[in-house]
């Protein structure tokens, strides 16, 4: 039976590949080709052409379906989505929209995968939401791209101090040679374009943040938030990856500037080896078939169920669960600044000292700004400002222990040195290690060191046939790769019933439906690092613990950002957005996401099957949801918490841009919020001063006068009031006398 399964598996994987080589040469008539490891360029009819060119697979396009499907009964928005309410109100059945698009591909609608794909693709993006956006498959590897990066500033005008409305140029990016090159025609369009200085008005004939922030609300996931999107859609406009975003409909850019004039210049289209072939297309390494009995593997070992794992081997033995490397929302890896730059205060020159570099391996750098003596830092009390960059809570490393062990000594290492104040750079941050996030907190905030509780949130997902099954049959104390723990008691569950029943009926989105009992994460693993009871030299209050967010900060970095700003223990400093509105401090804060991949095995446990996409495409969904604890009933991800105060910056770093050029302006940003921030200080303490000395008790003596001064005071009153009442009575007697005489 186990040499059949095995014989079985190799058959799939040799018919998956031989199927999709046999389509490349019979159907693909792209023709174009890249050497391994090179970038290639192509102009933008070329490759929408290429990508519609790979047929249409039924059998790949159902199996696609039947996984989202099944995965999506465990989706644990999936009742909400129908009715979100305010602030975000979406309205969207998922489930229903793909069991439409079944029908579509029954009716033949789909001529092209590429059309199946940016169908399916469409859906998932109505959801708003990171943790469960649908990319592409890798042969649809292709990046559109314009010759510059946008740069919005506000730019003073000393004839109009009230002025705060940005304005949009361009700068050159990486790519600017590359276009150039490509298409020579318009070389010197390009130049006149970045010499150019006056701003932009216009993007295809509409006001140039409009036309950003509604290309954000159609294509970006980041958040629920439009301002958040737009910073997400402020670099993704003008480098749009086809894997991530729906290309279809893609027109010549045509940029209008303040004096009228009209430009128009083509997409450049860079790619790689594999564009548009069919077969790297194809899921090439076939999930093992299930086992036919839960308690014997092929090597008649005993078959260890999902949730029992030796906790120090969890990084090798998960499925996907929370603390496996998470899939990257991003298409680029984590943007480095530049360290050499960063060393330098582009106000006050030499005054950084560098702890850890900007490139660290573990992603956690600092540096403290030492401050020039001025009448603003004294009374502020701020000498030193430590800056602390949080670029992922994602550590690399196959042991999550090693990993965690260096992100937390170096976190410790940046809070030994001296400081007065602490900046908190989260921008960009798309999350990783819940673990990692609540443990940074509890290394910031006194409160949450000496009680763990309050970083801990309460999570639950919904009831499904096959969690079910598995809790009935397995009963198994967490539902995946890490311990659980019951809220009340602070303490593991018995077994999994004690968190799956009795289960909670909740309505969400005006539908019922069955969720677990609420739990919340163990973390005892982090909470020992870098040693029991770890205490840094020193805490900031809310005013000195400064929190910088560009919104995009998600997953994991959104409880970082929500458990304090709930808990009013920092202050928060939001960069950029759409400068007239409201923006959120955080993105895509569902909770932690699952797979098809860890149904599957889920299934196999209990004799089930469960599909598997027959391609590679990436997607994942939120299971696990995050209740805030500010309004208990909301998830979180459908809450709004708006920054105290905002920076005009929107300089984010990019792949698409050299780091020289984005670190300079994140050092000027940095500057800004810590001068920013000093000045508040300040007039909190000269408040305080004032109002302290305001207070200040008197001697007997003043005691003494201001008694006397007061029943003299009191006297004169009462002698006043008594005059006052007896002029009134005499007017009144002698106007009495007056009528009775005239009667």
């Amino acid at each position: 039976m186990l040499w059949n399964s095995f014989l079985c598996g190799i058959l799939q994987f040799f018919l998956v590949v031989s199927f999709g080589l046999s389509v490349v040469h019979a159907d693909n008539t792209c023709g174009l080709t890249c050497d391994a490891g090179a970038t290639c360029y192509t102009d933008v009819d070329t490759a929408i052409n290429c990508m519609a060119s790979m047929p249409f697979n039924q059998k790949w396009a159902n199996a696609t379906l039947d996984t989202l499907m099944q995965s999506l009964e465990n989706f644990g928005f999936g009742a909400l989505y129908h009715n979100t309410g305010p602030p975000y109100s979406i309205n969207l059945d998922i489930q229903g929209e793909l069991a439409a698009t079944v029908e579509m591909v029954e009716n033949g609608e789909f001529t092209s995968d590429l059309l199946f794909q940016e169908h399916v693709q469409s859906i998932f993006q109505r959801t708003i939401d990171a943790h469960t956006r649908y990319s592409k498959p890798v042969c649809y590897n292709a990046i559109f791209i314009q010759p510059f990066a946008f740069d919005l500033r506000i730019i003073p005008d000393p004839q109009n101090p009230v002025l705060n409305e940005p304005t949009l140029y361009v700068m050159e990016n990486l790519y600017t040679a590359d276009y150039k090159k490509f298409f020579p025609q318009y070389a010197a369009t390009v130049d006149l374009l970045l010499t150019n200085t006056q701003s932009i008005s216009l993007l295809n004939g509409i006001e140039s943040t409009t036309e950003i922030s509604q290309w954000g609300d159609t294509h970006e996931t980041r958040s629920n938030n439009r301002g958040v999107r737009f910073n997400a859609a402020y670099r993704s406009y003008l480098y749009r990856s086809a894997t991530s975003y729906n290309i279809y409909p893609i027109n010549d850019l045509s940029i209008t500037l303040l004096d009228g004039s009209t430009y128009t210049l083509p997409w450049l289209v860079s790619y790689k080896t594999g564009f548009s072939d069919v077969s790297v297309c194809a899921a090439i390494t076939p999930t093992s078939p299930p086992t036919t009995s839960p308690t014997a593997s092929p090597t008649d070992a005993p078959m260890t169920p999902p949730a029992i794992v030796d906790r120090k081997k969890k990084s090798e033995s998960l499925p996907l669960g929370i603390h496996r490397k998470p899939i990257k929302i991003d298409d680029h890896p984590v943007q480095h600044l530049d360290s050499e730059i960063l060393s330098r205060s582009t106000v006050s020159g030499n005054d950084r000292t560098i702890i850890i570099p900007s490139n660290s391996s573990f992603y956690v750098s600092c540096f403290t700004q030492h401050l020039s003596p001025s009448t603003t830092t004294k009374a502020a009390g701020v000498n030193n400002v430590l800056v602390m960059k949080v670029s992922s809570f994602s550590p690399p490393g196959d042991d999550y222990v090693y990993a965690w062990q260096h992100f937390l000594n170096d976190t410790a290492k940046c809070l030994s040195t001296s400081y007065d104040m602490i900046v908190v750079d989260v921008m960009q941050n798309g999350g990783g290690y819940v673990c990692l996030g609540t443990r940074m907190l509890e290394m910031l905030i006194e409160e949450y060191n000496v009680d763990h509780t309050h970083v801990q949130m309460n999570y639950d997902f919904p009831h499904s046939d096959l969690m079910t099954k598995y809790v009935n049959e397995l009963n198994q104390p967490s539902p995946y790769d890490e311990s659980i723990l019951d809220p009340t008691t602070d303490q593991p569950f018995p077994d999994g019933k004690a968190y799956y029943y009795p289960g909670r009926n909740v309505t969400q989105g005006g539908v019922l439906s069955r969720r677990t009992n609420f739990f919340t994460l163990d973390c005892r693993d982090a909470e020992i690092i870098p040693y029991p009871q770890y205490k840094p030299p020193r805490y900031m209050d809310r005013d000195h613990l400064v929190i910088l967010t560009d919104g995009t900060c998600g997953s994991t970095c959104a409880s970082f950002t929500k458990i304090p700003q709930e808990g009013d223990k920092a202050t928060f400093v939001g960069a950029g957005g759409l400068w007239d509105e409201n923006m959120d401090v955080c993105s895509f804060a569902g909770g932690f996401v699952s797979n098809p991949d860890y149904f599957k095995e889920v299934a196999a446990f209990v004799n089930e099957s469960f599909p598997s996409f027959l391609t590679n495409q990436r997607w994942q969904f939120g299971w696990g949801t995050w209740y805030s604890r500010k309004l208990p009933t909301r998830q979180s991800q459908f809450t709004e918490q708006t920054p105290a105060h905002r920076q005009p910056f929107w300089g984010f770093p990019h792949a698409s841009i050299s780091p020289a050029v984005t670190t300079v302006m994140v050092s000027d940003l940095y500057d800004k919020v810590i001068a920013a921030n000093v000045v508040r200080l300040a007039e909190i303490n000269t408040f305080n001063s004032y109002t302290d000395s305001a207070s200040c008790q008197l001697s007997h003596d003043e005691v003494d006068f201001l008694t006397a001064l007061a029943i003299i005071f009191g006297i004169l009153f009462i002698l006043i009031s008594v005059t006052i009442i007896y002029v009134y009575r005499k007017q009144r007697d002698d106007g009495r006398t007056y009528s009775l005489v005239s009667h």
